[in-house]
């Protein structure tokens, strides 16, 4: 199933979420699947920068328009027509830069330009790895969706992250170069998609597919939200998580199974609404340009043993005045027991994702797990059942310490 990245701590999480975004082309609502033509797009933190000279690569260096760039930083620059200097000011950051040189001054300090600063149309293009270096920002570029994203000092800190640390956690997600190699385009499979076992024909849909999207927010599922969709026979389907546990459970006398048909790229429900639908190159399927995967049954009486977490937040921390995080805690044992810590219980179906109906139960019970449903069964008599399945690990194989209860990815927590 889904390979997902474990972050330590919340402010892990939400730069996460926050990078994984601009790097899937979503906080911009433009497609992921960009043209290989189109021109590179730079963003600070959440915000576009417009240019009047598009960023160009020479040599497997890119070189950004420096005045609107700086500027949008808040850093003051000065041209010296005389002796073909810029230099840059904010608060205790100070830098000089001339035309033609390979070499910068950064706080007193020299440094080396992999190109010289040049003069375009009248307009100074500088290195982009120049911009990280004279800003103190974190540099990310994604040859995916031909996009570059600085996140500047200011941002990192009010996430309470160092540089090093948000390239450490990028680094599960996507590239963080300064320079993207001279010559490439982007192209639908640069991502972390694989090919599936049996490719998807869209005539033969059958079964459960699953995908996650970011909620950068946290307003809608917490900080990442799964999308549902169960194909039956019929040409029926049903949208969201099952309130009565995997795909094998679903009574379409008893849920909302809904008729539809494809046309034209287009999922088309009984109800008139649609969704774009596709199938990749690899053979994946993508509802709403999210990638879904089929969910496969679990081995029978599969039991589990560990502390399992799951952790959510609302409002990104230090931007957010009423910003708040939470975790939830089940922990199994062999013996078909388990005890719940802050667990929340119930869902509601709610489009292609899932919402929480109440929150924070704790107590001991016990639990089994058939076909892709676990039942939970709490001393005071409340039962609930969700979809489950077991995430793939980095080598290809279930990882039975990552695992989906309903709208929720729990993990054995390593700390």
């Amino acid at each position: 199933m889904i390979q997902t990245v474990k972050s330590k701590t919340g402010a892990a999480a939400l730069i996460m979420a926050f990078i994984s975004l601009l790097l899937t082309g979503i906080w911009s609502g433009t497609s992921a699947h960009a043209e290989a033509a189109s021109p590179i797009k730079v963003a600070v933190d959440t915000k576009w920068v417009n240019f009047s000279v598009d960023p160009v690569v020479d040599g497997g260096t890119m070189l950004v328009q420096m005045r609107p760039l700086f500027e949008s930083m808040g850093i003051s620059l000065n041209w010296d027509p005389r002796n073909q200097t810029i230099t840059g000011q904010k608060d205790s950051l100070s830098f000089t830069l001339q035309l033609n040189s390979k070499e910068a001054t950064v706080n007193g300090k020299k440094v080396s330009l992999d190109k010289p600063a040049r003069s375009v149309r009248g307009n100074t293009l500088v290195p982009l790895r120049f911009v990280g270096e004279a800003t103190g920002g974190f540099v990310v570029w994604d040859a995916k969706n031909r996009e570059i994203t600085i996140f500047s000092e200011q941002m990192l800190k009010q996430l309470g992250l160092t540089k090093e640390q948000a390239a450490e956690i990028l680094a599960h997600a996507g590239d963080t170069t300064a320079n993207p190699p001279a010559g490439t385009e982007p192209t639908e499979n640069d991502g972390d998609e694989s090919a599936p076992a049996v490719p998807v024909q869209l005539d033969k849909l059958q079964g459960m597919y699953v995908g996650m999207r970011l909620d950068p927010g946290g307003y809608e599922c917490g900080g990442a939200c799964w999308d549902y969709y169960t194909f039956l026979s019929g040409k029926k389907v049903v949208i969201g998580e099952p309130a009565t546990g995997g795909p094998e459970t679903i009574d379409c006398s008893k849920l909302s199974c809904r008729d539809y048909s494809i046309t034209n790229g287009k999922l088309v429900l009984g109800n008139g609404t649609t969704h774009t639908i596709r199938v990749s190159s690899l053979g994946n399927l993508y509802i709403d340009d999210v990638l879904l995967e089929r969910v496969t049954p679990v081995a029978s009486n599969h039991k589990l043993n560990g502390s399992y977490v799951y952790r959510g937040y609302s409002g990104m921390a230090g931007v957010n005045s009423a910003s708040s995080a939470w975790e939830e805690r089940l922990t199994f044992q062999t013996d078909g027991t388990f005890k719940a810590d802050n667990f929340t219980l119930g869902t509601q179906e709610a489009g292609s994702g899932t919402t929480n109906s109440s929150a924070g139960s704790s107590g001991t019970g016990t639990y089994s797990i058939s076909g892709n449903t676990i039942t939970l069964k709490f001393t005071g008599g409340t039962v609930e059942r969700y979809v489950f399945f077991i995430h793939t690990g980095k080598d290809g194989k279930p990882n039975v310490q990552d695992v989906q209860i309903g709208s929720r990815n729990f993990f054995v927590d390593a700390e």
